[in-house]
């Protein structure tokens, strides 16, 4: 089956938590430790991580694809008084992502409409992307590319599937067409046939919906949890 999805209204936001909602657990979590962390290691079972809404995770996911290089073009204030030239922070903006959204028999068209309005969220949050998008169930379909300066509409992207599920398909569908993104985000409901996919290819985020389990992690790379309560 085809769905044309006209409009999405889903905003992507990352929420500031409030610390009241950190687990009343031994440890005292330093939530302000987050920005220093590798995201792409991330403990679920951290009380920081925990405190957390799903949205946090995934947006955290995506900023630790953002290269910080240091540059001698923009001198640090700290050299003003010094006379010496120090490297200045160079941040790059623009995020490069793969995301492949599960549209197997068992996705249902309001699932997919969350879906795609999460990628419409992303797009939002960045002021320049490089996002492919495709759909799957035992292959891959309908891949394209959607940059912020390219004039892509993503109201008008046609989600395909209906079939079995196959995570691997993605997987090798990366690798005959040498797609190596810094972060691969699947949106699924959490029931693969088998196989989660390549542990070894490419950072990997799992954003699970609606499947009954909460404590469900896959093998591998970061899994989260949609919630309705979040959106």
């Amino acid at each position: 089956p085809v769905l044309v999805l006209a409009a999405l209204g889903v905003a992507f936001s990352a929420q500031a938590h409030d610390p009241k909602e950190h687990m009343k657990d031994a440890e005292n979590p330093n939530c302000a430790a987050m920005k220093d962390m590798d995201h792409s290691k991330m403990d679920m079972n951290d009380p920081v991580m925990q405190a957390m809404n799903w949205r946090e995770i995934i947006q955290q996911q995506i900023q630790s694809t953002i290269r910080n290089d240091f540059t001698f073009q923009r001198p640090n204030r700290k050299s003003w008084t010094t006379g010496a030239i120090l490297p200045g922070q160079n941040f790059d903006e623009s995020i490069d992502i793969a995301i492949g959204i599960d549209m197997s028999g068992s996705i249902g068209n309001a699932q997919a409409e969350d879906f795609l309005g999460e990628v419409k969220g992303i797009m939002e949050q960045y002021a320049a992307y490089n996002i492919k998008l495709w759909c799957f169930d035992t292959k891959v379909y309908n891949e394209q590319e959607f940059t912020a300066d390219g004039g892509e509409d993503l109201t008008e992207y046609e989600v395909m599937g209906g079939g079995g599920t196959d995570f691997d398909a993605n997987w090798i569908y990366m690798k005959e067409h040498d797609i190596v993104p810094k972060k691969f985000i699947m949106f699924t409901d959490g029931y693969p046939w088998s196989s989660w996919g390549d542990d070894d290819y490419c950072d990997t985020v799992f954003l699970v919906h609606s499947h009954p389990d909460k404590n469900l992690q896959a093998p591998f790379g970061t899994t989260v949890h949609y919630e309705e309560a979040s959106a």
